[in-house]
């Protein structure tokens, strides 16, 4: 785990295919940033942290990408493209939003938004079974670091992010699981 208390990458993987890796990363990144120009899409291909996020410096709006996430064995181009749409999502997701930072959209709208939206933006007819695929790449994710570590519960389980994913892949409405969690954090006192 790193000091934010971000997974990181354990195994290591052969120089073809870290190159195959940061080839797809690359491209996705360049399809994400000219689908979405007003978000400067970066990657931080040294660092061994299993994360991306969305963050903002002034007016500008950012995606960034950290190497393990790209690099990990569980996560194809298909979850990375997931990843890309989701932290957008953030960005362009609209309400709700996250409650701790008034800019972001919330964590379980940047998902349907991802899904909804975002992947359709990017792959057109294809982006359900992509999204699809996706989805259960950042499930499986999800599940092996909740088993790894000791970490206190995310807002969202991976069950509830599963759901939203399809749902927003579907076209269906976000699930009440979304509705409900986005209702509980609303409720909790700030630290």
């Amino acid at each position: 785990m790193s000091f934010l208390n971000w997974p990181t990458e354990e195994g290591e993987l052969t120089l073809s295919q870290k190159q195959a890796r940061h080839s797809v990363i690359l491209s996705l990144i360049d399809t994400f940033g000219r689908a979405f120009p007003v978000i400067a899409y970066e990657l931080l291909w040294e660092s061994s942290s299993i994360n991306a996020q969305a963050w903002r410096f002034g007016s500008g709006r950012y995606v960034r990408v950290y190497g393990g996430l790209p690099r990990h064995p569980a996560i194809t181009k298909a979850g990375l493209a997931l990843m890309l749409a989701h932290e957008t999502g953030h960005h362009l997701g609209g309400l709700p939003r996250d409650p701790a930072m008034p800019w972001m959209t919330w964590q379980g709208q940047a998902d349907y938004w991802a899904a909804n939206v975002g992947m359709p933006s990017i792959w057109g007819a294809r982006a359900r079974s992509i999204t699809l695929r996706g989805a259960r790449e950042i499930f499986a994710l999800h599940r092996s670091f909740k088993r790894e570590t000791d970490c206190d519960e995310p807002e969202l389980s991976a069950e509830c992010r599963q759901e939203i994913f399809e749902a927003g892949a579907r076209g269906r409405r976000l699930p009440a699981s979304a509705e409900q969690a986005y209702a509980l954090l609303l409720r909790e006192p700030e630290p």
